[in-house]
């Protein structure tokens, strides 16, 4: 392969890759704002923080937190956050607020972090591939073509 194709392909990877992340940043945002607007809003308390399992040298100290709350149906339910953060977003014993789809009770978006972390690095992450991959990936078919 030489340098005029590898240069190509790693164009095409990095523009592929800040596409695809961008795409799922905004499709994650966008699902969140739907929840948020459309979504049954309550309160619950945080009775709990995890830490995510991993064997003992590669061990983090990010905690999750685990919030109870009851749905419209004045059922009991639990959210287990998949954020794991230092320091915890909450503290046990503290009222959170969160939305809830009412036909999925378990489809939680548990304000503050939770809301816009993701979509955020996400963002990020296809903003800087896209940067190095797109404007170099077309500099190099337009005079490809030319």
């Amino acid at each position: 392969m030489n340098a005029d194709k590898f240069w190509l392909l790693f164009l095409t990877v990095f523009s592929l890759v800040g596409v695809i992340c961008s795409g799922i940043a905004y499709w994650t945002w966008s699902k969140n704002r739907t929840l948020k607007a459309n979504g049954v809003e309550t309160t619950g308390v945080v009775v709990d923080l995890r830490q995510q399992w991993k064997p003992a040298p590669n061990r983090s100290t990010a905690l999750a937190v685990v919030v109870q709350y009851t749905d419209a149906q004045q059922q009991p339910r639990v959210y287990y956050s998949q954020l794991y953060t230092t320091p915890p977003l909450f503290q046990p014993g503290e009222t959170v607020r969160l939305w809830y789809r009412p036909e999925a009770p378990n489809d939680v978006l548990l304000e503050g972090k939770d809301e816009w972390l993701i979509p955020a690095v996400l963002a990020g992450f296809g903003l800087v591939f896209s940067l190095i991959g797109l404007p170099g990936l077309v500099k190099a078919l337009l005079t490809k073509r030319a």
